[in-house]
């Protein structure tokens, strides 16, 4: 590998730009954090000053044309990722643009084409893909090791950021009573804008995204997303199920209205030769792996046991947002080893999401 460094920036310094990218743009060896971008300039400023980020602006094409970039993040709310991402790789700004990838996808194509026309790397915000846990789950399916998996299951309970979890809840209230704004924790558009498919959708494109990860674009898709609350505006259900010709029944739902007394996610895989599961939540996430478990009819009433999982050999690249980060630099600079592909999502993968998404939209 060469010692050259990339200038990199950061479109959108919301919710989604920690601890996400910026934390691991500053201390990445392989880049230099140049530049940051909100259209609350304050935002972007106060971003700067805490990553020591030498330049702030409120004008993304702006940044663009004065700033020299070779790669930037896009975290802006999802309606706005097309415009940008054809702004960056109209320049030959190679883009790593957060999740949900697209309002459309008309635009997902518009996108895509855009930095294929541009000869610039588009990468997707999948950061799960990069759990150890969940690699080592999709390395024991791949490689049959508990047999052909026939049915599986994805389930999300009690998100920290929109769900019904109380003592979530009952703090944000609070902070509400208290004067505090809670829009950077729980930013409202995802509840609200009508240019997006929004509430629980905004988190189930990580479910959609981790089974055609492990498995595959399905030959059938079924589902619907619905509210569940009177007042509610977006989904608050969500639920598809993905068939197979030759593999699996695969089983996805995710409620933020379930009540949960904290956030759950897991992975529920019948094998021939026994069950395969992971647990994990959002927090857990940033750093610390999915706990794996296998079953299996050895013994006289059958065994039970965890996995550890596949830990990289380089401590930081166990952390799922800075290996996400590392192989966007690495893919941007014609780096990326070839072992390292298998857990990039790109453009088109980000697609294939977004047109599942419509498909469970319109039942």
């Amino acid at each position: 590998m060469s010692d050259r460094k990339l200038k990199v920036g950061l479109i959108g310094c919301g919710r989604f730009a920690e601890p996400g990218h910026a934390v691991y743009y500053k201390v990445n060896p392989r880049c230099e954090f140049a530049a940051v971008c909100d259209s609350n300039i304050d935002a972007a400023k106060a971003l700067a000053r805490k990553y020591g980020v030498p330049r702030a602006f409120d004008d993304a094409e702006r940044m663009l044309d004065e700033s020299a970039l070779d790669a930037v993040s896009v975290c802006t709310p999802t309606f706005t990722h097309a415009a940008l991402v054809e702004a960056a790789a109209s320049r030959g700004v190679h883009v790593l643009c957060e999740k949900p990838f697209s309002a459309s996808v008309d635009d997902a194509r518009r996108m895509i084409s855009a930095c294929e026309n541009n000869n610039v790397r588009l990468h997707v915000g999948f950061h799960m893909r990069y759990d150890r846990g969940l690699i080592r789950t999709r390395d024991l399916i791949a490689d049959k090791t508990y047999g052909d998996c026939f049915h599986a299951e994805f389930r999300w309970r009690g998100l920290t950021t929109m769900g019904n979890v109380p003592i979530v809840n009952k703090g944000l209230s609070l902070a509400k009573l208290l004067g505090f704004s809670t829009e950077k924790f729980s930013p409202d558009w995802r509840l609200r804008d009508p240019r997006i498919p929004g509430g629980v959708l905004e988190v189930f494109c990580h479910l959609i995204d981790l089974a055609l990860w492990i498995f595959g674009e399905p030959d059938k898709v079924e589902g619907h997303a619905r509210a569940v609350s009177p007042d509610a505006e977006k989904p608050e259900l969500a639920v598809a199920l993905f068939k197979y010709d030759s593999g699996p029944s695969v089983y996805l739902t995710m409620s933020s209205r379930t009540l949960s007394l904290w956030e759950s996610h897991e992975g529920r895989f019948s094998m021939t030769g026994g069950n395969l599961s992971y647990d994990t939540n959002s927090q857990k996430q940033a750093g610390m792996p999915a706990r794996v478990t296998v079953e299996t009819d050895s013994g006289l009433m059958g065994t039970r046991r965890s996995l550890p999982p596949s830990l990289d050999s380089r401590p930081a690249h166990n952390l799922p947002h800075y290996h996400k980060i590392d192989n966007f630099i690495l893919d941007a600079l014609g780096e990326l080893p070839d072992e390292e592909d298998r857990l990039v999502a790109r453009g088109k993968d980000g697609l294939a999401v977004d047109a599942i998404i419509r498909e469970i939209m319109e039942g």
